[in-house]
């Protein structure tokens, strides 16, 4: 099917099919504000239009971010300052739920981003980053800030002082009267409600090999059991406990008992970790 266009008349039924078109001044899109463009609902994908709000010709897309039909701009890249873009610039503030990864996204040039600080994200919004993915703030000591409500990663490394006001802790709730295997990277402390038994086996899987020390802890409720984690396997391997004082606390005289770990990579000898396992506990009534 083809469309013929006469001057500036078209047929009132079409608005443009087009096999080819060779244009010898220049197109004009239509000129919409972004209230308009948000009443067009959702238009066929591939219409375009010049958002006077956005100063932005924008494309509707399939996916137009993290896998959502939606508009984008023509182009990308983002604002700038100066000739050939010389500055890019981001605004202060995080205003929408953004995940950082390339499974949310759909590729991989979605695994590693920078910002440039410091940036705020607004009260009830999540920026979430991908296992393998990384966020990078950029900015000197004097600004490398950011306030954040509530950021989800696998990993944070900081090297210099982490200043906090408070922190919640997630806890693994487990049920047991005999031996516990628990994965280091679900949690570094677990809530056992012992119904049964004595002392028990603690093995912990997916312990990191880098050189650095890790803590774990466990709570020990005595509901009809007690007994405290008395021996530890890492990665599948018995690690011996430096107990305080020289030897294990007992779990009596008190309903919960907590018992804390200070793991740390000594030694690696080829595919062999050594860890040095520090150990305190103590009841509470």
């Amino acid at each position: 099917m083809s469309t013929k266009i006469i001057g500036n008349q078209i047929d009132a039924t079409t608005r443009a099919i087009m096999e080819a078109l060779q244009v010898t001044e220049q197109i004009n899109l239509p000129n919409l504000n972004q209230t308009q463009i948000t009443a067009l609902g959702t238009p066929a994908y591939g219409t375009l239009v010049y958002n006077s709000t956005e100063d932005m010709a924008q494309i509707y897309k399939q996916d137009a971010a993290q896998g959502v039909p939606g508009w984008t701009d023509v182009g990308g890249g983002g604002p700038s300052v100066g000739e050939n873009s010389i500055i890019r610039t981001n605004g202060p503030t995080i205003g929408e739920n953004l995940t950082i990864g390339p499974s949310a996204n759909g590729g991989v040039e979605f695994t590693n981003g920078f910002s440039g600080g410091p940036i705020t994200i607004a009260n009830g919004y999540t920026v979430t980053v991908e296992n393998g993915a990384n966020w990078v703030i950029l900015g000197g000591d004097d600004m490398s800030i950011m306030e954040v409500g509530e950021i989800i990663v696998g990993d944070i490394a900081s090297t210099g002082f982490l200043h906090y006001s408070e922190t919640k802790e997630s806890i693994t709730y487990l049920t047991s009267s005999g031996n516990i295997t628990h994965d280091f990277e679900n949690n570094n402390t677990i809530w056992v409600t012992k119904t049964g038994g004595g002392n028990w086996t603690l093995s912990l899987n997916n312990v990191p090999t880098d050189s650095a020390g890790y803590g774990f802890t466990t709570i020990i409720e005595d509901a009809g059991g007690n007994g405290i984690p008395s021996s530890l396997n890492i990665n599948g391997t018995a690690a011996p406990i430096n107990w305080v004082g020289g030897s294990s606390p007992s779990h009596s005289g008190g309903e919960v008992c907590v018992v804390s770990f200070a793991i740390i990579k000594k030694t690696q000898t080829g595919t062999t970790t050594t860890y040095t396992v520090l150990g305190s506990g103590a009841n509470y009534s």
